[in-house]
């Protein structure tokens, strides 16, 4: 036992910290999971009030998008079935990182949660930190030329969520990116929202890869859409899926 902040809390070594946490969030539906050391993100944009200062590690996890409901993707519709899928997943994110911070938290450790999808500043369209910047530093996938994470097996098929704590716990190591010389993602956006550009393990800015603003206003007309008919507005959400389809990673996973 060790005392923290004047608290009796567990005294666990890191290894057995991670295993077990890890095996806890693959138990309840994560299909892949991974832990960040945040002194390598020291850089990060946050929003909401959100700090990393309190923090040592982000434990990061994926659940990934049904194949089907990515493949019937339509250039004028995403589809009721990718809608779904994409609600699904981010309610199932909450529930697996809830049930982590409250794990951690009965040991006498801290922890927060990063809502799996929840804009922290509507204006810029940031949530309160980017859970791929977790995840990558995790090493559990690499930011591709699409802005999303990469995951090896699940490409960008995979919803993410981040759980904040100073448990003692061992990082793995950050996955630079592996695009090459693809740029299938960049060239099927129908909005022109990606723009090329080679870096080793995430850009600088968003906006070197990225324009919002052009992306926004097509999800912004899909969310519409579904709004407007009675039998889909209960899965309305700002969704396109286009670069997520014309990534060639993750393809010929069989789910």
């Amino acid at each position: 036992m060790i005392i923290k902040r004047g608290v009796l809390v567990l005294s666990i070594n890191s290894s057995t910290n991670t295993e077990e946490l890890l095996s806890l969030a693959r138990s309840r539906g994560a299909a892949v999971a991974g832990v960040a050391r945040l002194s390598l993100l020291h850089d990060l944009p946050v929003c909401g009030g959100l700090s990393l200062r309190d923090f040592e590690y982000a434990i990061s996890i994926g659940v990934p998008l049904p194949n089907i409901a990515v493949d019937l993707i339509d250039l004028e519709d995403p589809g009721i079935m990718y809608a779904h899928a994409y609600h699904a997943a981010n309610s199932l994110i909450d529930a697996i990182t809830l049930g982590l911070s409250g794990w951690i938290s009965e040991r006498g450790f801290s922890a927060l949660v990063i809502p799996a999808s929840l804009k922290a500043d509507p204006s810029k369209e940031m949530g309160h930190a980017s859970h791929k910047a977790f995840a990558c530093a995790a090493g559990v996938g690499w930011i591709g030329r699409n802005g999303l994470l990469i995951n090896p097996i699940c490409g960008p098929r995979i919803r993410l969520g981040t759980v904040l704590t100073d448990m003692p716990l061992n990082p793995g190591t950050p996955m630079e990116n592996r695009c090459g010389q693809c740029r299938r993602c960049v060239d099927s956006c129908p909005s022109g929202a990606l723009k090329l550009s080679n870096f080793k393990l995430r850009p600088a800015t968003r906006d070197e890869i990225f324009d919002p603003q052009k992306c926004v206003s097509r999800l912004n007309k899909f969310k519409e859409t579904f709004l407007k008919r009675p039998h889909t507005a209960a899965y309305a959400a700002t969704v396109c899926g286009m670069c997520i389809k014309a990534c060639p990673i993750g393809k010929q996973r069989r789910a």
